[in-house]
């Protein structure tokens, strides 16, 4: 008896979104909110785990860059991994990775321990983020693609801003500890619900091949009123030859100029998203603005950044990235010079701060749509880790440069007008971006859109 050919891509992308799906993509952005809470948290406690441990706080710019840099290896290593073993388990393994590193900071005793603790959370919170990121867009229909991814990545900021309100209330009651208590247990529960919960992702396991009857019990979930008992069922998208390595595989075929395109706004966005968190407190205080009010100030960019990431990915599926993504950048990055000359104003700094986080935040989250939807199933993870890894860099070159205008009395005007640069060029590099496009064919008549990207994009 012959059995008919079903199209799993096709089942996910004419099928309405069930509670199955929504139930993946909140698991995924409860990993994002995790890592957004942790990333804050060292800052909230650092001068309480400077007393703790009898260190200054001069030294702490180290022990940042000691969990930035662990989030960049582990975004570069674990991305090309969760390619080739799966999505699944390497987003359990990086959470029971920073859950336990966290944890193990309660009982630190020295500085070069809590070093060491910071980049091994770091490997966990950076290795994270390429396949809940993939496996979001793997599981969402091509319509909705962009919005889930950066609906996904706007549960960073929220879980920042949630853990501030989270510390205001727990550290004064509990000790700095208990951040690192909520910031452990957190992602460990989460692991275990991906373990026992949380599909493989549906398209990795049809571009491999392998394990037909679970593919076809994810498929009835997601459609319940389809009989794939006798389908034979394929992906729709073909297996590259293997490279050499997986980073290889995100500049052949083409893609080379493309992939380098993109690394620009990824150094420079991510560069000046982590310079504002950590700078921002400081230089306010400088100015006189007391710090409750900084911290206030701070707490309105990241629900900015909230809302800009699910506002922009809707108008980023609608428009393209050179009609949204781009002017975001570069208009973010003029509002930021803009914060640094209004600091003698409360309201004009927290309606600023509100423009910068929609504006440059929401520009992170659709950089990561657009990362998602230009490269296919096989090297998704991989373009996405590498693409953040390049941001990682940014993270951590950034504040130190800023600290060296810092220490050559740059005042704080300028300091802004520095920090807006950056988002400038990202900026300008999408725009760049467009004669690529136009050669891949996304029609030159009207604006890519990302669902565009992801057709034209070469199949694998």
């Amino acid at each position: 008896m012959s059995s008919r050919t079903v199209n799993a891509a096709e089942v996910i992308d004419s099928s309405p979104v069930g509670a199955f799906q929504i139930g993946i993509f909140v698991i995924c952005a409860l990993v994002a909110a995790m890592d957004g809470l942790d990333t804050q948290a060292i800052g909230y406690t650092a001068p309480l785990i400077a007393l703790a441990i009898h260190a200054k706080m001069a030294v702490f710019g180290t022990i940042f860059s000691a969990g930035l840099v662990g989030a960049t290896v582990g975004a570069l290593a674990l991305g090309p991994l969760a390619d080739r073993f799966g999505r699944k388990w390497l987003l359990c393994a990086a959470c029971l990775l920073f859950s336990a590193f966290t944890l193990a900071t309660i009982w630190v005793h020295s500085l070069n321990e809590l070093l060491v603790l910071r980049f091994l959370a770091g490997l966990g919170l950076g290795g994270a983020a390429p396949s809940f990121l993939a496996m979001g867009a793997e599981y969402a229909p091509r319509r909705l693609r962009s919005i889930t991814v950066a609906a996904l990545y706007s549960a960073f900021p929220l879980g920042a801003a949630i853990g501030g309100f989270v510390g205001a209330y727990t550290i004064p009651h509990f000790g700095w500890r208990s951040m690192f208590v909520i910031g452990g247990v957190g992602p460990l529960l989460i692991a275990a619900l991906i373990a026992v919960w949380l599909p493989e992702s549906l398209r990795f396991l049809v571009a491999k091949g392998v394990r037909k009857d679970t593919i076809k019990r994810i498929l009835r979930k997601i459609a319940p009123r389809t009989d794939f008992t006798d389908a034979e069922i394929v992906g729709g998208e073909l297996v590259i030859p293997q490279a050499k390595s997986r980073l290889a595989s995100v500049f052949q075929d083409g893609r080379a100029p493309t992939t380098l395109i993109l690394w620009v706004p990824f150094f420079t966005g991510f560069m000046v998203i982590l310079t504002v968190t950590t700078w921002t407190p400081s230089l306010l205080k400088a100015a006189s603005v007391p710090i409750s009010m900084g911290v206030l100030i701070l707490a309105a960019n990241n629900l900015g950044g909230v809302v800009g990431a699910v506002v922009g990915g809707h108008l980023l599926k609608k428009y393209g990235p050179h009609l949204v993504l781009a002017p975001a950048m570069i208009v973010g990055g003029i509002s930021l010079a803009v914060f640094g000359q209004v600091t003698h104003s409360i309201p004009a700094l927290m309606i600023t701060s509100i423009v910068n986080g929609l504006l440059v935040g929401g520009s992170i989250s659709m950089l990561l749509s657009l990362a998602a939807a230009v490269y296919p199933t096989m090297i998704r993870s991989t373009g996405i880790g590498w693409a953040m890894g390049v941001g990682r860099f940014g993270q951590i070159l950034g504040p130190i440069a800023l600290g060296l205008l810092v220490a050559r009395h740059i005042p704080i005007s300028g300091l802004f007008i520095a920090m807006g640069i950056p988002c400038v060029i990202g900026g300008l590099a999408i725009l760049g971006l467009i004669p690529l496009l136009g050669r891949l064919d996304f029609g030159a008549a009207s604006a890519p859109t990302i669902d565009q990207i992801a057709t034209a994009a070469p199949e694998i």
